[in-house]
């Protein structure tokens, strides 16, 4: 991952922004969302790498592999999350952003809670 084109994509995403924000102001969002968008399918290619590392270590761990898909769901959680309130704070709207990133919360708890059973079982069997 080349973090120098990413970088830069989003600096060319924010210039573009503040451009059409001054000419065209209902659009200037839409600069935002596809500037995003270009910078997550870039780095979206890089989960592949992260799962791998995680089921090894899960592997090691002695978990099962299905814990793998729900840290990834819990990740794209919180990337979604992240990435929907930051657009909702840069466009004045602080309320809607603080409860999408309470939802997210909400969400990746419920999401990871069979793998924190999981965890206990394995806490427990050591502790016994």
């Amino acid at each position: 991952m080349d973090i120098a084109k990413i970088a830069a994509a989003g600096i060319l995403t924010a210039l573009v922004y503040s451009l059409i924000r001054q000419i065209k102001p209902e659009i200037a969002p839409f600069v935002i969302l596809g500037g995003s968008a270009v910078i997550l399918v870039t780095v979206a290619g890089r989960f592949a790498d992260a799962s791998s590392a995680v089921n090894s270590m899960l592997e090691l761990a002695g978990l099962e592999k299905e814990n793998i898909s729900v840290l990834m769901r819990s990740l794209g959680i919180c990337v979604v999350t992240q990435f929907a309130a930051d657009i909702c704070y840069d466009n004045s709207s602080s309320s809607i952003a603080s409860a999408v990133e309470l939802a997210g919360r909400v969400g990746a708890i419920v999401l990871a809670l069979p793998m924190l059973q999981a965890v206990a079982k394995l806490a427990l069997g050591l502790m016994k």
